[in-house]
């Protein structure tokens, strides 16, 4: 199971959110590049952007992560997403030096999109956002919600192209209430592509339950940037046997 650290950006810092809102920021570094930097020495292997101004619908960090890849690219693998809209930004991104791109609202509004971006770009790069609220997914940065059940819809974009899944519980987000293990291993069950788990990790305990689950990996943000575990984790080989 792979522990990945977070870096979610908002007005140019490094943040985090209360259950995914927007107006609840807590900035962790005014300068993202100094979070990069730490986790570079720290040895992650993989991070975890989110551009959540570009999620709400800004470009005004789209410099700022051109930077951040090109500087990261040749030492840790990154998967980026928030706020991809099109097919060519997706392209754009991997092109940059990107290992992934994370879609979310465009593949629930134009789930032919990730059959097209596989034939571009190969379904190891793609990482489609399932992020839900209410048993219902949300889109646009978790600001409107829709009808969509994810379970029937992770059925539907497995079989598209999509070389993974990130399955995030909004109302867990940066809530510490725990991941919600149940869905999570429901959906482990329900589709045969890895699954990435994202929201509520409060303590190495909930990391534990969550590799009884068979997820591919974790996304952990407020636990790193609180302290709440340990930094050195992220290279604990009983994570990733």
């Amino acid at each position: 199971m792979e522990i990945i650290p977070a870096i979610d950006i908002s007005g140019g810092k490094c943040v985090r959110l209360y259950k995914g809102k927007k107006g609840t920021e807590r900035v962790y570094y005014e300068d993202p590049l100094d979070a990069l930097n730490f986790w570079m020495k720290k040895g992650a292997e993989r991070l975890h952007f989110v551009d959540l101004d570009g999620a709400w619908g800004s470009d005004k960090n789209k410099k700022l992560f051109q930077e951040m890849i090109k500087k990261a690219s040749d030492k840790v693998k990154i998967q980026i997403g928030g706020g991809i809209r099109s097919l060519e930004a997706a392209v754009e991104l991997i092109d940059l030096g990107a290992d992934r791109v994370i879609i979310g609202t465009l593949a629930v509004k134009n789930p032919q999109i990730i059959n097209e971006l596989a034939n571009r770009v190969g379904s190891k790069h793609i990482i489609i956002a399932i992020d839900y609220k209410g048993g219902k997914i949300s889109i646009h940065g978790w600001t409107k919600d829709t009808d969509l059940n994810p379970f029937s819809f992770a059925k539907k974009i497995s079989s598209m192209g999509a070389g993974y899944i990130l399955f995030s519980s909004v109302e867990a987000d940066g809530a510490f209430t725990g991941p919600d293990l149940e869905n999570i291993k429901r959906m482990v069950n329900t589709v045969d592509i890895p699954i990435y788990a994202a929201g509520g990790v409060r303590d190495e305990e909930d990391l534990k339950r969550l590799k009884q689950t068979e997820v591919a990996g974790v996304i952990v943000g407020k636990a790193f940037y609180e302290e709440k575990i340990d930094f050195s984790i992220i290279k604990n080989s009983k994570y990733n046997e």
